[in-house]
C-alpha cells in the first residue's frame, strides 16, 4: 500500500508539471539569455547555441591488453549538439558485463526531426554482438524522445531492450550460455522554478519474467557562477535496486571563462558504488557548458531505471581512445565502480576498478607538422575476487598500475594517440582522420 502511495505521488507530479507550465505568465520560448548561456535569439537553436560546421572523426585503432588484440574502426559526426552520429565495428572485443569476447557492430544518432529544432530530440541506437566461438548473437536497442516544451519545462520518454546470453561454467566445468531478455521504459519530467528545478521519473523494468516498478524524484539547485547541486532517489519494488544519486559541479560559460568547470556524480545502491568526476580549466579552452552538465546529471539519475548494457549508446561514445581531454587545456578525470558479490552466508567479495587521469593539452603549440600535442598520466586499480589458498576462503585481489598517453594532431588532418601500460605489457594505439 505504501508503495502505491509513493507511486501515486510521483504520477501526480508528472501530470501536474505540464499544467503549471501552461501558466499565463510562462512564455513558450524565451530568448532571454540565461546565466552561462549563449544568448542565441533563434528559438530553434535555444538549447545548444547557433549552428556550427560539422566535424567528422574516423578512427582506426588496436587495443592489445590481457594478451588479446582488438582491432576497431570508429567514427562520429559532431557539431554544437555534440555527437549526432556515431558508429563502431570491432573484432574480438571484450564484453565487460558478460565477460566474454564478441564481434561488435554498434551505431546511433541524435536526431532533431521537427524543422531541425533543438526542442524536439530523438535518440536511437543499437548494438549487435556475435559471441566468438559460437553461433549466438546479442542484440540491444536504445531509444528516447526529449521535448523541451518551454525554457522551464523538460519532458522525456524512453524505451530500451536487450536480448543477450549469459555465460557460466557448470559443475562439470563446461561453458553454458543462457538466454536473457531485458527491457525498460520510463517517463520523466522536470520544471525550473527560479534556481530550483525538481525532476521526477517513473517506469518499469523487466528481466525475463520478473517486472519491477521504479519511481523517484530529485532536484537541482543552481548557484552563482554556474555552480549547481543535485540530489535524487529512485525507489523500486525490488529494494536491492533502490538508488541514491548526488551531483555537484560548475558549468563553464559559452565564451572565454577564467574559472574551472567541473562535475562530480555519486550513485549508490546496497551492493553498488559509482563515482564519476571531471575537472577542466584553461584560459583559452573550457567546454563543459551547461547543456553538458545538465545532460550528464539528468542522464546519471535516469539511467538507474535503464539498461546498463546501453550506457555507451546513451553517452554516444564508442571511440577506442576518447577525445574528452579536448574540452580543456588541463583535464582531470576520476572514475570508480565497485560491486559487492555475496559468496556465502558470511562472505562478500568485491569487483571493480578505479582510475585517476590527468591530461595536459598544449592548445597553442605547433612544431613542424605537429600541433596541439597532449600528454596524459593515469593511476589505475582493478579489484577482482580470488580464492586464497592460505586461508581457504574467497577474498579480493587488487592490482595497481600506471599508464601513459601521448598524442598530437598532424597537419590538422590526422591525429594519433598511444596509451601504454608498461607493467602489464598493454598498449592501445589509434590514428584518426579529421574533417572540419
Amino acid at each position: 500500500m505504501k508503495t502505491k502511495q509513493h507511486l501515486f505521488t510521483v504520477l501526480i507530479f508528472l501530470i501536474s508539471v505540464p499544467l503549471f507550465a501552461q501558466d499565463g505568465n510562462a512564455k513558450p520560448d524565451s530568448t532571454k539569455q540565461a546565466p552561462h548561456g549563449h544568448g542565441n535569439a533563434d528559438p530553434k537553436h535555444s538549447v545548444y547555441g547557433p549552428p556550427m560546421p560539422a566535424k567528422w572523426k574516423f578512427q582506426l585503432a588496436y587495443d592489445y591488453r590481457q594478451e588479446e588484440g582488438t582491432p576497431a574502426f570508429n567514427f562520429y559526426k559532431k557539431n554544437q549538439r555534440d555527437r549526432t552520429l556515431f558508429f563502431t565495428i570491432r573484432d574480438n572485443s571484450y564484453d565487460n558485463i558478460n565477460q566474454y569476447r564478441v564481434q561488435r557492430i554498434a551505431a546511433g544518432a541524435a536526431l532533431f526531426p521537427i524543422k531541425n529544432d533543438d526542442r524536439f530530440q530523438f535518440d536511437l541506437g543499437g548494438v549487435l554482438d556475435k559471441i566468438i566461438d559460437s553461433t549466438l548473437y546479442n542484440k540491444t536497442l536504445y531509444s528516447r524522445l526529449t521535448w523541451r516544451a518551454t525554457k522551464k519545462l523538460w519532458l522525456r520518454a524512453g524505451f530500451e531492450y536487450s536480448d543477450e546470453y549469459k555465460y557460466y561454467e557448470n559443475h562439470l566445468g563446461v561453458g553454458v550460455y543462457t538466454k536473457s531478455l531485458l527491457s525498460s521504459y520510463y517517463f520523466s519530467a522536470k520544471y525550473k522554478i527560479g534556481f530550483f528545478t525538481p525532476i521526477a521519473v517513473v517506469g518499469n523494468g523487466t528481466k525475463d519474467t520478473t517486472t519491477n516498478t521504479r519511481y523517484g524524484a530529485g532536484a537541482m539547485l543552481n548557484g552563482p557562477k554556474g555552480t549547481f547541486l543535485f540530489g535524487g532517489y529512485i525507489k523500486s519494488t525490488d529494494e536491492t535496486e533502490d538508488t541514491r544519486t548526488l551531483a555537484i559541479g560548475r558549468s563553464a560559460n559559452f565564451g572565454p571563462d577564467a574559472f574551472p568547470s567541473s562535475i562530480y556524480v555519486w550513485k549508490h545502491k546496497n551492493d553498488y558504488d559509482f563515482h564519476l568526476g571531471a575537472l577542466f580549466f584553461g584560459k583559452t579552452r573550457n567546454r563543459l557548458v551547461k547543456p553538458a552538465t545538465d545532460g550528464m546529471t539528468n542522464g546519471m539519475f535516469i539511467s538507474t531505471i535503464t539498461l546498463r548494457e546501453n550506457s555507451l549508446l546513451r553517452q554516444r561514445q564508442f571511440l577506442t581512445i576518447t577525445d574528452d581531454f579536448e574540452n580543456g587545456e588541463y583535464s582531470i578525470f576520476f572514475i570508480h565502480m565497485n560491486v559487492k558479490i555475496p559468496m556465502g552466508p558470511s562472505t562478500v567479495v568485491n569487483a571493480g576498478f578505479s582510475s585517476l587521469q590527468f591530461f595536459k593539452l598544449f592548445t597553442n603549440t605547433k612544431f613542424w607538422i605537429f600541433s596541439e600535442p597532449v600528454i596524459g598520466l593515469f593511476y589505475n586499480e582493478e579489484t577482482t575476487p580470488e580464492f586464497n589458498l592460505t586461508t581457504m576462503k574467497m577474498g579480493d585481489k587488487t592490482e595497481r598500475f600506471f599508464s601513459f598517453q601521448v598524442g598530437s594532431k598532424i597537419k590538422n588532418k590526422f591525429m594519433f594517440h598511444i596509451i601504454s601500460e608498461p607493467t602489464r605489457s598493454g598498449i592501445i594505439g589509434a590514428v584518426s582522420y579529421l574533417i572540419n
